[in-house]
């Protein structure tokens, strides 16, 4: 428990979890702008590839894909807020793990990569 301590103390720790912060949140709220209504996610054609088919098939879904993009907003930007950060890590769990699983099924190149 000291060496923890002792480590969360460090000014290059709090650097760290600031920029991760930042960073988690910004590439949330990125990502939730992209699926908002009039806003298209992909170039991807759906007929020529499967990613390109999933995303069209969400797109069509209307709102339910809008408040994936709503969701990831809203905790994009709660995660900057001391008060929120751990509720908004519980519920970027789901997400990014989805976005994993998403991932592999459709055989993205790189993306497991990243969400890991």
């Amino acid at each position: 428990m000291v060496i923890i301590e002792n480590i969360k103390k460090q000014k290059i720790f709090k650097m760290l979890y600031i920029f991760t912060k930042l960073i988690m949140g910004f590439a949330f709220i990125i990502s939730g702008i992209r699926k908002l209504p009039e806003v298209q996610f992909t170039i991807l054609s759906s007929t020529d590839n499967p990613v390109g088919a999933y995303f069209y098939a969400m797109e069509q879904t209307g709102f339910y894909w809008n408040f994936i993009g709503y969701f990831q907003i809203l905790i994009g930007i709660l995660i900057w807020f001391n008060r929120t950060t751990v509720a908004s890590a519980v519920l970027m769990m789901p997400v990014t793990i989805n976005i994993f699983l998403i991932s592999i099924a459709l055989n993205m190149r790189g993306t497991p990569v990243i969400t890991v």
